[in-house]
């Protein structure tokens, strides 16, 4: 492998001193000099078994599927009051037999 301080100074605009700054810095890890330098973050990664990932996954499709149903079929707020008033009617009229 080649010289890391080489491969940063290839990849970046770091001089030798500064190649070796940030080197020192993340741990002298090469890759993770020329990440900080693009500006790319990492996000970490949590390790899942494979009953987590499929539930997920699982979980992921049913709420897709309940927002495409509901984009195309939006809630009539007048229609549902208008259910809720006969419904509480027909128990009144239950109870008062």
């Amino acid at each position: 492998m080649s010289n890391p301080i080489q491969t940063i100074m290839a990849q970046t605009t770091y001089s030798e001193e500064e190649a070796q700054q940030k080197l020192e810095l993340f741990g002298g890890d090469p890759i993770k000099v020329i990440k900080d330098f693009m500006g790319i973050k990492e996000k970490p990664t949590k390790i899942k078994s494979v009953n987590q990932e499929i539930f997920k996954q699982i979980r992921y499709k049913l709420d897709e599927s309940m927002r495409t149903y509901t984009e195309q079929n939006p809630v009539n707020i007048n229609q549902v009051i208008d259910n809720i008033t006969v419904s509480e009617e027909r128990l009144q009229s239950k109870q008062n037999k």
